[in-house]
């Protein structure tokens, strides 16, 4: 079926699509990734959302389709000109907060259990600093990461750090966990309560 006929992107995805090839950025969500995202997006309303690796916001846009008008979004990205795209088309939604640094730093000065929903679609909080990153989430917290499917675009050095990403991912017996071998691989975690794990 044509994702996009069952329900149309975000308006705006075509314009932010535009301009992100306009500037060569490759790395951008994928659209079934992007229709994932909208739809866990929608599970968590007045929810505390966290996007590590804003990109020209082609994510950004299709979690901000799913949020309802209480929700927040705060988005990370280190590299101020990528970011700029996703400013320029999505920087007046009061829903979301940009911030243009590195999310290291981000993910170590937040409070645990303060998210309800992470996309980790860049090295923090995925190869680097992933604990710290889960610990990020409440119970029910939706932790989604993308990229895990081996792709002939892709350089070396992204490769050899899938097998240990799944390896820590599998060994979390706090989370309830799903891979889904479309697109460009996800896989999506619910953090469980205290006591429901053994």
């Amino acid at each position: 079926m044509d994702e996009a006929a069952f329900q149309p992107p975000p308006k705006v995805l075509d314009a932010i699509m535009a301009d992100t090839r306009a500037i060569g950025f490759q790395n951008w969500c994928w659209p079934p990734v992007g229709a994932l995202l909208r739809v866990m997006a929608a599970l968590k309303p007045g929810g505390r959302l966290l996007e590590i690796g804003t990109g020209t916001g082609v994510g950004t846009c299709w979690l901000l389709d799913g949020m309802d008008t209480s929700a927040r979004l705060f988005t990370i990205d280190i590299n101020p000109k990528v970011q700029a795209v996703a400013r320029s088309h999505l920087g007046a939604d009061p829903r979301l907060t940009m911030l243009c640094e590195d999310a290291g730093a981000a993910i170590r000065r937040e409070l645990p259990n303060t998210f309800d929903l992470i996309f980790a679609d860049g090295g923090a909080g995925k190869h680097v600093l992933l604990d710290e990153a889960l610990a990020l989430l409440r119970p029910g917290g939706i932790y989604i990461c993308d990229d895990t499917k081996p792709h002939p675009m892709w350089p070396p050095e992204h490769a050899v750090k899938i097998p240990p990403l799944m390896e820590a991912l599998a060994a979390r017996q706090d989370f309830r966990r799903i891979y889904i071998d479309w697109s460009s691989g996800v896989v999506v975690m619910v953090k469980l309560a205290k006591g429901v794990y053994s």
